[in-house]
């Protein structure tokens, strides 16, 4: 596990490259951010998107976003008539610096909002988004954005888009079996049988406090094994709860998602 210290260790220095004055171009030149307001869905439900356009050469991460990368952090909690926001994350590429790897977006990326709204006429989305972006080096940046959504827009024909490029749920459930691992555990999924010709995969467990290393894959038969080390805050194995297994699976022609594991 030394080597994913040495990962924790990278992403921390990359968020604080941002102190040093290396950064010649303007923020402005680097990502263009706004809320695109959408449209009026079935009742109490509205559909919006946050957009980001990106310099040539810079990229944006995913939720779970690789080795180094800084994962987007969204707070609609100053918003007008909207309860609830869920945001949508599009299918991301997946590539490698040196040894790190990147789970992300360049040029374009547009993530769907579905929003919980109360049956009102003033309905604002207010947002402060924190993202990262990175280069040579990262930058987190924070956008503070803002729109008015109408009942009688049309439908946005760029987020119905972006909501077609979701990772597709799978079908059924995996097994998984979480074991004690030096700093930590080391868990083993398996993929009964496959299709499609995955050669990434990310595994989220809903805590923070848990660094997953970047998993490895292993066909056996017709199964695929996925295995990763999970470091602990005290290095020892701790209760993980299977329900909160998310497994992301990439292919080049798309991306497959699983939601929770059964025991071996």
């Amino acid at each position: 596990m030394k080597h994913a210290m040495h990962r924790i260790i990278t992403c921390v220095l990359c968020v604080f490259c941002l102190a040093m004055p290396v950064v010649a171009q303007d923020l402005d030149e680097i990502v263009q951010a706004k809320l695109r307001p959408g449209w009026r869905m079935a009742k109490g439900t509205h559909m919006a998107a946050l957009q980001l356009d990106l310099a040539s050469g810079w990229k944006t991460y995913w939720r779970q976003p690789g080795d180094s990368g800084l994962a987007p952090r969204f707070d609609f909690s100053q918003s007008e008539g909207v309860q609830t926001v869920e945001v949508v994350y599009p299918t991301p590429e997946v590539s490698w610096l040196g040894s790190s790897r990147n789970i992300g977006y360049d040029t374009q990326v547009i993530f769907p909002l579905q929003l919980s709204v109360d049956d009102t006429a003033g309905i604002t989305l207010i947002g402060r988004i924190e993202i990262g972006v990175c280069r040579e080096l990262c930058i987190p940046i924070t956008l503070d954005l803002s729109a008015q959504l109408s009942a009688q827009a049309p439908v946005d024909l760029l987020i119905e888009t972006a909501r077609a490029a979701v990772p597709k749920p799978g079908a059924g459930k995996l097994t998984c079996a979480f074991s004690a691992a030096e700093d930590g555990m080391k868990l083993e999924i398996i993929v009964p049988s496959f299709e499609l010709a995955f050669d990434h995969a990310a595994i989220e467990l809903g805590n923070q406090r848990l660094w997953v290393d970047t998993p490895k894959l292993e066909r056996q038969d017709r199964r695929l094994i996925v295995t990763t080390q999970i470091m602990t805050p005290t290095g020892q194995p701790m209760a993980i709860g299977r329900d909160g297994v998310t497994t992301t699976l990439f292919s080049p022609n798309g991306a497959i998602e699983y939601r929770g594991c059964l025991g071996a």
